[in-house]
């Protein structure tokens, strides 16, 4: 990862987020939102509570809420663990942070409940008790916050630490995507696509795609078309399938020749290539559909109809899938260079 400072967004997919927050928070009855390293909300808040709704909807109330988050959020940094505590407002929260190469970009705060013993031996990080508008605010609203669901520590332990591990996968995941667009760019060819000239527009899965494809490309390249299997059980199936090349071989089949039933070869041949069998079946058509298209000038129905498929249409949609190209366009790519 560079030097620079991240931002929460770019860590992980917020659209996706959003939709395993409000898993998690309708399974744990916690209120969770996740806010980036100023303490300021990056998503929408999910289970909120009545009370805290109206406090971080109030113009002023709202500023003291981003304070106590990011000051959680700062001392689970400073302990290296999830850390809980009491707001201004003396209601439970925990902060847990997410850390990329050591930098604090944000953190996942849950809570917005009270404990069944103790609560007041938890620290509390912002302290307006001196101020008679916060007084007023929570004496009006008491009865809301008498509602808040109550959590023994040890549950609330239990759901820290559950929320710690996501936040683990989270920084997994992220460095991950940054290592493989990284190590993508610098083998980055002339792109199939015209807007992916820019590699500030590479999106991971379109690499991720691209990187499978030429694997395949790659390995089929080396042994002149031939797949030589790494499990050699599967090798009659495999002949099988690219010595029929018109037509589509069923998975059955495939079995049959094989002695081993169509489960246990689907099992087989996802350890072989990596992915089912189906995705790898598809990219080997469009691999020979390539091969066609630079090599004869067969019409795109002449190569549809050479390689089995239903109609041209369904073709050039498989074929797009795949490449990002339409096989027209590939072939005037190819003609190009």
């Amino acid at each position: 990862m560079n030097n620079a400072q991240f931002d929460i967004e770019q860590v992980l997919d917020l659209n996706k987020w959003e939709i395993v927050q409000e898993s998690l928070a309708a399974a744990t009855h916690l209120a969770i939102i996740l806010v980036d390293y100023r303490g300021r909300p990056v998503t929408k808040h999910s289970q909120v509570q009545p009370f805290c709704q109206l406090a971080r909807s109030h113009p002023e109330l709202s500023v003291h809420c981003e304070k106590c988050d990011s000051r959680g959020g700062l001392e689970a940094v400073r302990s290296g663990q999830p850390f809980i505590y009491r707001c201004h407002f003396n209601i439970v929260d925990m902060a847990i942070p997410i850390m990329i190469d050591n930098r604090y970009v944000g953190a996942i705060m849950a809570g917005e409940i009270l404990l069944e013993a103790e609560q007041e031996k938890l620290e509390q990080v912002l302290q307006l008790d001196n101020q008679e508008f916060v007084n007023s605010f929570k004496k009006e609203h008491q009865k809301l916050i008498d509602q808040y669901p109550r959590f023994s520590q040890d549950d609330l332990k239990k759901n820290a630490v559950m929320l710690a591990k996501i936040s683990e996968y989270i920084v997994s995941e992220a460095v991950k995507k940054d290592y493989l667009i990284k190590a993508y760019k610098q083998t980055l060819r002339v792109s199939k696509q015209g807007k992916n000239s820019n590699e500030e527009l590479l999106d991971l899965e379109f690499v991720q795609k691209d990187i499978q494809h030429s694997k395949l490309q790659s390995r089929l390249a080396s042994s002149n078309g031939v797949y030589t299997a790494k499990n050699q059980l599967l090798q009659p199936a495999i002949d099988l399938v690219f010595e029929n090349k018109e037509s589509k071989v069923a998975l059955s089949t495939l079995a049959e020749i094989t002695n081993v039933s169509t489960s246990h070869l689907s099992r087989l041949l996802k350890e072989e290539f990596g992915e089912p069998f189906s995705k790898i079946y598809g990219k080997l058509k469009v691999y020979w559909a390539e091969q066609l298209l630079e090599t004869t000038d067969w019409s795109i129905t002449e190569i549809s109809d050479a390689l089995g498929y239903v109609e041209p249409s369904y073709f050039i949609r498989s074929f797009k899938k795949i490449t990002e190209l339409t096989p027209l366009n590939y072939r005037k790519t190819k003609q190009k260079r």
